[in-house]
């Protein structure tokens, strides 16, 4: 997938890499790691610790789930540059409320009815939920399915099946479930969930955002810290990742937008019908931007 090079324009990203690393050796070095796991008995259930709904999230488990765990978050950069920063974390906030909610429910709900389902079965459930952001992982991981368009490589891929370049990120998250069993699959499943619910836009959570004055003290205090050295012709200078992305999106755009052809007045019309307060002129330009995909151009309509 075309991209900007490393974590160029994903502020939010290195910053997620940042936490769950400082996280992961944190409680292994302090001892700390039976406060990061989300057992939903007794530490919900019965000694109402709703904290480790949050702690679980910034931690894995083990140095080897914090490596792959780190990869895929890396590779899930573009969900951010395809959403923008204020949006990722908005979504990223909301999924992670609505899915562990939805896993919390779904064991507690289990648990009640434990002698159907099983005494041992839910026992296990209960007690084994692995600590790690295995609900924001695999919820970014359904809008990177979701938003981020394919690019096949060329042939006819392996045994008739056409593979893409989106494989690869799926073949890492699935490969952070060994190491975990079944203690990672609950939280994963809820991530998706989560994911889609956000998708079809319960309760208006797509447009939700946080205030703008949070996103102004993140601005002046947080993207100094997250600044790349960039390299000019005297020398290296610090910039604003933020601001670099958008000067880069504007000449992208800008030329994108002279080489396209006109959008189909259908597909404008129909984009029209669906955003109303849009503009015409947003919505061509949205068309433009995507190379006339009226669903890529949807989410752009939707993030700005």
């Amino acid at each position: 997938m075309a991209a900007a090079n490393g974590l160029a324009g994903a502020p939010l990203t290195k910053l997620w890499l940042c936490v769950v690393l400082l996280g992961t050796v944190a409680t292994t070095t302090m001892n700390w790691r039976h406060y990061m796991r989300l057992r939903v008995v007794p530490y919900i259930v019965r000694d109402w610790q709703i904290w480790r709904c949050a702690t679980s999230l910034v931690s894995f488990s083990t140095y080897t789930e914090l490596a792959v765990g780190m990869l895929v978050i890396y590779q899930l950069r573009v969900v951010e540059r395809v959403f923008g920063t204020r949006r990722y974390a908005a979504f990223l906030f909301v999924v992670g409320v609505v899915g562990q909610a939805l896993g919390v429910l779904a064991v507690w709900a289990m648990y009640m009815d434990r002698r159907t389902m099983g005494a041992a079965f839910v026992a296990n459930l209960a007690l084994s939920a692995a600590a790690g952001p295995y609900v924001l992982v695999f919820g970014a991981l359904f809008q990177f399915y979701v938003v981020v368009p394919v690019q096949r490589p060329g042939g006819s891929g392996f045994m008739g099946i056409a593979w893409s370049d989106k494989w690869m990120v799926y073949f890492l998250a699935a490969s952070m479930w060994p190491s975990s069993m079944f203690g990672a699959v609950l939280p994963s499943v809820a991530g998706v969930a989560a994911g889609c619910v956000y998708s079809a836009n319960v309760g208006g959570l797509l447009f939700w955002r946080f205030p703008q004055w949070t996103a102004a003290v993140s601005r002046k205090l947080v993207l100094p810290l997250l600044s790349s050295q960039t390299p000019t012709g005297s020398g290296a200078r610090s910039t604003g990742l933020a601001r670099a992305l958008e000067r880069l999106d504007q000449q992208q755009n800008h030329r994108q937008a002279q080489s396209l052809v006109p959008p189909p007045e259908e597909t404008v019309a129909q984009l029209l019908g669906m955003f109303p307060d849009a503009g015409r002129e947003r919505v061509v330009q949205a068309l433009q931007t995507s190379g006339n995909d009226p669903n890529r151009a949807a989410v752009l309509i939707l993030g700005s």
